[in-house]
């Protein structure tokens, strides 16, 4: 199964999607990303991220960057 890992603003941030996605029946996992220069966050999904960032924004969160 191919899982994508998207990019959030913070470890509340993806937190609260993560919670979010599951009260929903999403599988998604809080992940540490690395960045630059420096650590990340941001939620491990299973499902069609675009699909997941559409769900997310509905609740004021914005996604970043999305890697596989």
């Amino acid at each position: 199964m191919k899982s994508y890992f998207i990019n959030l603003a913070s470890y509340t941030e993806a937190n609260r999607a993560a919670r979010y996605l599951r009260s929903i029946k999403i599988n998604a996992e809080v992940e540490k990303g690395a960045s630059g220069g420096g650590c990340s966050y941001g939620i491990r999904v299973y499902e069609n991220p675009e699909r997941v960032c559409r769900l997310l924004s509905a609740v004021n969160i914005r996604c970043g960057k999305i890697k596989n």
